[in-house]
């Protein structure tokens, strides 16, 4: 998928999630205000963070679609990891203005019951989110968008956080109105959780840690099956933006000559960006495969 087409489907899933957040927050701001739910406030005040969460993804992934140049030669794809830890710095920070506003209310004693309609407004919350939430990370997974899965991450915290806050209406409405502010406690707990979540997994990607698991054996066992590949030494695989950038050792008969070994890596290069999709680039160094007189030792 090109970059131009991969942005576009990123900026209408954005735009669409502003507009559900918008509407949100609105309705769960009034009902909270009206009722005095100070837990359907802060759920309010979550949703309303989203849209500017969201915004930080737009503006990322706009970054990201730009072309490499001669100062970005591999690209701006790391926009989105930058966008993604932006996001989880906001939803930390949030989280714990919501959690001090719930621990200053217990300890005044502001507790208050909400009414019916909270109820309605935390469910309707509940299943908007959580539609927010498989939209979103199906696309963002699609155009393996780092900034998009964290937005969609974002919604199903949103989405727990309303669930929290269901059972803080519930229970204030049952005679026990310390269970909202309560609630909103625990709705902040989720909100630093999910943005700490985020932030640690945007770092391994700047960081350039190393990628493991099924990509790894794959890309392994492509660049084995070209002929003339003896042996792959070492493969080190890094994510930049939606692709993985791949380092390679192989070993190729020594008595090949320069062009014939190039060749060979020419050909591994090409077979892994047509069988692994996600595989933007790949850099190969051949190393010469001794016979066995030189595994054997000078002794031998």
């Amino acid at each position: 998928m090109d970059e131009a087409t991969r942005y576009q489907i990123g900026r209408r899933v954005s735009w669409l999630t502003i507009i559900g957040n918008i509407m949100l927050a609105v309705v769960k701001a009034g009902v909270g205000f009206l009722y005095g739910s100070s837990v359907l406030i802060a759920d309010a005040v979550h949703s309303l963070s989203d849209v500017a969460t969201t915004v930080v993804v737009l503006f990322a992934m706009r970054i990201a679609n730009a072309p490499p140049d001669a100062e970005h030669p591999y690209g701006h794809g790391r926009a989105e990891s930058i966008g993604a830890k932006v996001l989880a710095v906001m939803l930390v920070l949030m989280g714990l203005s919501i959690g001090g506003s719930a621990v200053r209310q217990l300890v005044a004693g502001n507790l208050a019951v909400p009414g019916h309609l909270a109820l309605w407004a935390v469910l309707f919350s509940i299943v908007v989110k959580e539609v927010m939430y498989r939209y979103s990370m199906t696309v963002g997974k699609r155009i393996n968008s780092p900034a998009l899965i964290a937005d969609a991450l974002e919604h199903r915290s949103d989405a727990m956080s309303s669930g929290a806050a269901l059972v803080g209406i519930v229970g204030a409405r049952l005679g026990y109105p310390i269970c909202d502010p309560l609630a909103a406690l625990v709705v902040s707990v989720f909100i630093v959780k999910m943005g700490s979540g985020i932030f640690l997994e945007s770092s391994r990607e700047l960081m350039d840690a190393q990628v493991h698991g099924d990509l790894a054996a794959e890309v392994e066992m492509q660049a084995s099956t070209v002929p003339g590949v003896e042996h792959v030494d070492e493969v080190r695989i890094r994510k930049y933006g939606q692709y993985h950038f791949v380092d390679m050792k192989l070993s190729v008969d020594k008595n090949l000559t320069v062009w014939e070994g190039h060749a060979i890596a020419s050909e591994v290069k090409s077979k892994l960006r047509d069988s692994v999709p996600s595989v933007g680039d790949v850099l190969v160094h051949v190393d010469p495969y001794p016979d066995r007189h030189d595994l054997a030792g000078p002794d031998s």
